[in-house]
């Protein structure tokens, strides 16, 4: 049911499935404070170059991706169409879960050599982003993605599994096992509607730095490539003037002013290269964020979903069934617990990943500056005081 952010069916006790033990999802809380998920070994996966096949004799092509997972060292060969279908499954098992969308399909050039190697690099983000949480990394759909060589009758049973999991959406809940104190309503709603407003501030920045990114670009290999570049025409054109002077104590000022022009043209090369190291990295990390962002307000709906089905509960009329107004009030706790640990889990994230961002684009900066000192102090080195 839309309007209750597909939780309707657990909120009211009408999941009934049987959860096995093994299948059970523990949401703990360290520091009695805040929730998250148990822990679980990260997995990590490396996607090789992929490869242009074809079937139908010829009418029809496609990129085979190969994929292996590092603890297991076995590679399994996916479609982009079986990533797509992996990342539906996902989305629909866990309802309260930020599930980062998949890089977008190609309409054109999608076998052009730049746009596979990125396709592979985006994929390979994406397969580590999902080995990195500690319930989806685990769950039977991801072992089947990543595990599965029997491109046949393997493959289609564990799709038909998949398909027909009854722990999915509503069931999910189901499967959450709280081992900490449940939340009560009024904290839940608190910490969600601060997360809600902590992620719309984040995808405004994030959006700014984006375009900052491309306006740092287009001046980078423009105005100020063309700015140091004329220096290094300008400079070399006067050591042409000077090299014509006869006296050869001129000799050594020639050379200096030459050798400068040549650094100020190389300056100018630095300049428009830097942006692949600082400004498009960045860029393509933050880029990733925000789609985990566009995932947000539909985790959150789950939430108010079920939150407004408590109310209306409690505020229909007639004679209530107070044991069964104890046990929505209980499901939903259940439901709170799950997104606040979700919660959790994108903040751990962001503190790692943001962190790990930021070394990189600073160091990246360094670099570029210490690369133009240097220059630059070779070439004042040629001009005796």
């Amino acid at each position: 049911n839309a309007e209750y952010g597909g939780a309707e069916d657990f909120i009211m006790g009408k999941e009934k499935e049987s959860v096995a033990e093994t299948d059970l999802i523990s949401i703990i809380s360290p520091d009695n404070m805040h929730l998250e998920w148990g822990p679980a070994d990260q997995i990590s996966v490396k996607i090789t170059d992929p490869i242009k096949k074809q079937k139908f004799r010829g009418m029809k092509s496609f990129m085979s991706y190969y994929i292996t997972p590092i603890s297991t060292n076995l590679t399994v060969e996916r479609r982009y169409k079986q990533f797509d279908w992996f990342h539906e499954r996902l989305t629909e098992k866990f309802p309260c879960m930020i599930i980062p969308p998949l890089p977008e399909k190609a309409v054109v050039g999608k076998y052009q050599q730049d746009f596979v190697q990125q396709r592979r690099e985006k994929l390979e983000l994406w397969l580590n982003r999902i080995g990195r949480h500690p319930v989806i990394a685990h769950c039977d759909v991801t072992s089947h993605f990543l595990t599965c060589q029997d491109e046949k009758d393997g493959w289609k049973e564990g799709k038909r599994k998949a398909e027909s999991d009854k722990t999915s959406r509503s069931g999910f809940f189901l499967t959450v096992q709280c081992d900490a104190p449940l939340p009560d309503g009024l904290r839940s709603e608190r910490e969600v509607a601060s997360f809600s407003g902590f992620t719309k501030k984040m995808e405004s920045n994030l959006d700014k730095v984006v375009r900052h990114n491309d306006d740092y670009f287009h001046k980078m290999v423009g105005p100020l490539k063309q700015m140091y570049g004329k220096y290094g025409s300008l400079f070399k054109e006067l050591g042409e003037v000077f090299e014509t002077c006869p006296l050869p104590q001129s000799k050594s000022l020639t050379s200096a002013v030459m050798s400068t022009g040549k650094t100020y043209s190389e300056i100018a090369d630095v300049y428009e290269a830097q942006p692949q190291y600082d400004a498009h990295v960045l860029s393509e990390n933050v880029r990733e964020y925000l789609g985990m962002l566009g995932s947000v307000p539909d985790m959150l709906h789950v939430h108010k979903g079920a939150s407004q089905k408590v109310k209306d509960y409690t505020n229909r009329d007639g004679e209530k069934d107070a044991e069964e107004e104890q046990n929505i009030a209980l499901r939903y706790s259940t439901i709170s617990a799950a997104v606040l640990a979700e919660i959790t889990h994108f903040h751990k994230q962001r503190n790692v990943d943001f962190n790990a961002m930021m070394r990189q684009f600073l160091s990246s900066q360094l670099d570029f500056h210490k690369t133009i000192c240097t220059k630059l102090q070779a070439a004042l080195a040629q001009y005796p005081e």
